[in-house]
């Protein structure tokens, strides 16, 4: 008869091996190469087999950066409009900031 202790992948033992970190760390962008590692004679052109209008991968970076940065813009317009009705309401500035 096996008791706990004598299991060989007990609850206690996989808690006590120290935690694996040989991967690497995550970047900010994926990879957006959709063609990974194919080789070169049979990734298409752009535009060869597809829709001629693929956006590069550069593109696609800059698209998410503007895209963050749109984000960011209107979270900033919703905040000012909110406070500028705060304003409105109760003739102070806010934050602890004046009267």
């Amino acid at each position: 008869m096996i008791t706990r202790t004598q299991r060989p992948h007990s609850r206690r033992a996989a808690a006590a091996r120290p935690p694996d970190y040989s991967c690497r760390v995550p970047k900010i962008f994926s990879n957006l190469n959709l063609n990974g590692s194919t080789p070169p004679r049979v990734q298409p052109n752009v535009g060869e087999w597809g829709p001629a209008k693929v956006p590069s991968t550069k593109k696609k970076k800059r698209m998410r950066i503007w895209a963050s940065l749109a984000l960011f813009g209107a979270m900033l317009a919703i905040f000012l409009l909110g406070w500028y009705v705060y304003f409105l309401m109760t003739g102070s500035w806010g934050f602890g900031i004046g009267k």
